[in-house]
């Protein structure tokens, strides 16, 4: 006879219950079936058909289902399709060549292909490019020399004297200024008056993040590293109390700034994009001093799971829960710190908590259509090929080099 004290909701609850990993690959399957049911012809990495192709080869890695492999391939013909109609006119990483170059350089893991853009002629006009966006000091990551960096660097055949070149005119321009700081101040639309941004999508640390990169490679390091700990050492010197602000870094800094109480735990701006690129850098630099502070910091982070003042209001990977959970799940592989495991794990659940019940996102934009409709949804930062890679960073075994393509490795 059944006892009655047992409450039946729980009964259900418990009799529901599915491990993470078989509810992930639910959900990759209903994601396969989301990206296909929606026509994307952007061919930019961040919002169109290049980032559904990495999703899928990874895919088929995880689950060796040879149908993911054929929608691979079946996405980047329809790439260089649309390519034929409509080549992008900028050499900038989000919205045009240097984002599709690096992509045709990382899916040569996956398939014998070219990339139509290494050649010496391109890499010409690539830095040719990056010098004009220095002109106009712009750094940026996504929008600014600095992706057009991270694609130069990502392939073999790059002439190093041109990225040689490029750093010393960088290293000028900043330091024969009277106040260094003055190289890294914009202005944008929110911000009319010149700030300065921390963030890794459009800030300081996207930048610092290609400097550790460029060490890495043992190119220009003298210099790279003196910039890059100029960026630290600032960094540090805006530093908040943990206990009483809630985090350790401003998005901004710069008069005029009005601060919100309430800040983002995501990669493209706040702590987490942060200390990310800071602990890479103690790493690259042997600092083991500052390797101490991070990962110090990283721990407090970890603990930091309010959804409304860590501004997590969607499930994408640019400031989302999905973005969160990959890039902890990233750290903890990097550093096997057991704060980094658990806080993966709770925003993967949240990810997953969002995806059962449909989220906001996703049921405003299945109901729109025509010109209403996002074009990117299928894409990679606020999309479902960028969930995909997400969710799937927290199966066994993941290949998360994805990440990449938002500077976390």
């Amino acid at each position: 006879m059944k006892p009655s004290y047992l409450d039946k909701s729980l009964i259900f609850n418990i009799a529901s219950f599915i491990p993470m990993e078989e509810k992930i690959h639910q959900h990759l399957q209903s994601i396969d079936f989301l990206i296909k049911s929606h026509r994307n012809e952007l061919v930019t990495i961040n919002g169109g058909l290049p980032s559904i192709v990495i999703f899928y080869f990874h895919l088929h890695e995880a689950t060796q289902e040879e149908r993911h492999y054929e929608s691979a391939v079946l996405y980047l013909e329809l790439l260089y399709d649309a390519l034929e109609k409509s080549m992008p006119e900028r050499y900038t990483y989000s919205s045009g060549l240097a984002g599709l170059g690096w992509f045709f350089s990382y899916i040569q893991r996956f398939i014998e292909i070219e990339n139509p853009f290494d050649t010496p002629e391109f890499d010409s006009q690539f830095m040719a490019a990056a010098q004009k966006e220095l002109s106009y000091y712009n750094y940026e990551y996504l929008i600014g020399y600095c992706g057009i960096l991270q694609y130069l660097i990502s392939k073999k055949s790059t002439d190093h004297a041109l990225l040689y070149q490029f750093i010393d005119d960088v290293y000028k321009q900043i330091f024969s200024l009277e106040d260094p700081i003055i190289f890294f101040k914009q202005k944008d639309v929110r911000h009319k008056f010149p700030s300065i941004n921390l963030g890794v999508s459009h800030g300081m640390f996207g930048f610092a993040a290609i400097l550790n990169q460029l060490i890495a490679k043992q190119i220009h390091p003298e210099k790279c590293t003196t910039i890059l700990k100029f960026i630290i050492d600032f960094t540090f010197e805006h530093e908040k109390d943990f206990v009483s602000e809630g985090r350790f870094f401003p998005d901004r800094i710069g008069g005029g700034i009005k601060e919100n109480r309430n800040c983002r735990l995501a990669w493209c701006y706040g702590d987490l994009g942060i200390l990310t690129v800071l602990y890479n850098s103690s790493i690259i630099l042997k600092d083991d001093e500052l390797q101490h502070k991070v990962t110090q910091m990283l721990i407090n982070t970890t603990h930091r799971k309010d959804l409304n003042s860590t501004m997590m209001n969607d499930i994408w990977l640019c400031h989302g829960t999905c973005g969160a959970a990959h890039i902890f799940q990233r750290l903890y592989t990097t550093t096997q710190i057991d704060d980094c495991k658990f806080a993966a794990n709770y925003w993967y659940r949240k990810t997953l908590e969002q995806l059962d019940k449909g989220s906001p996102q996703i049921r405003m934009n299945l109901t729109r259509s025509g010109s209403y409709a996002r074009k990117d949804l299928t894409g990679f930062l606020t999309g479902y090929a960028g969930l995909g890679l997400s969710l799937l960073s927290k199966l066994p075994n993941a290949d998360m080099d994805w990440d990449r393509m938002i500077l976390m490795s």
